[in-house]
């Protein structure tokens, strides 16, 4: 039996997770590109600001247990409704939207674990990829995102990070607090990489050849989902 196609792009800002989407998209016509801040998103809990979708407020709306049973219900209708004749591409899925959010609300473990396993669990009636961009050095890579995309980013960054339950919780403000927050995402990204059950495709985020890494994701997508 047919099952929908979904393909997950995810990494840390700046990796190249858009860039990876829209070279898909190209390659794809048919297939349904959704970048983070994509109108209508149909995994995306949230309403996105003009930067993307950092959901600085979304504390006010949502705590972690309630905004985790939130991205489980969306994930749960959108499998109920999708095509399986096109591949769907979701950029900054499924860490970025989902379990930073979590970890910025300051979610207890066994919370961010159980909806880890949870969103796994729903994931069964899909033919589901994973496109990761590992970054070696998270503290390196985000001061250079923040060198290339200016002051301005910088300041709404670290404004949003400042009003984070987690940041608060720990007593953490300005820069410092970014740097530490992007540690400790990083490092949950690779626990959580390690329980993944699916098909995944780990690529550097900053790579010797940007044209070979492209190649080497358009023949995986090219190539038929293997048997796990």
């Amino acid at each position: 039996m047919p099952l929908p196609r979904i393909i997950f792009i995810d990494g840390l800002p700046g990796s190249g997770k858009s860039t990876a989407a829209q070279d898909i998209g190209r390659q794809c016509p048919l297939g349904r590109i959704f970048l983070e801040s994509h109108p209508g998103h149909p995994l995306l809990v949230g309403v996105p600001d003009e930067t993307g979708a950092a959901f600085p407020d979304i504390h006010v709306v949502h705590s972690a247990a309630s905004f985790a049973a939130a991205a489980l219900e969306r994930l749960s209708a959108f499998l109920a409704s999708a095509d399986v004749g096109v591949p769907y591409v979701f950029e900054s899925h499924p860490f970025q939207s989902t379990v930073r959010v979590l970890m910025q609300l300051d979610a207890p473990e066994p919370v961010l674990m159980r909806f880890w396993s949870e969103f796994q669990d729903r994931l069964k009636s899909a033919d589901v990829r994973l496109l990761y961009f590992r970054e070696n050095d998270p503290r390196h890579a985000l001061t250079d995102i923040m060198r290339v995309r200016g002051t301005a980013w910088e300041n709404y960054v670290v404004e949003a990070v400042n009003h984070y339950p987690w940041t608060k919780a720990r007593g953490l403000s300005g820069i410092e607090g970014v740097l530490k927050l992007i540690d400790y995402y990083s490092t949950l990204m690779d626990r959580l990489l390690a329980l993944w059950r699916f098909n995944v495709l780990m690529l550097p985020a900053r790579p010797h050849s940007y044209q070979q890494r492209t190649e080497a994701l358009i023949r995986w997508f090219a190539t038929p989902t293997p048997k796990l």
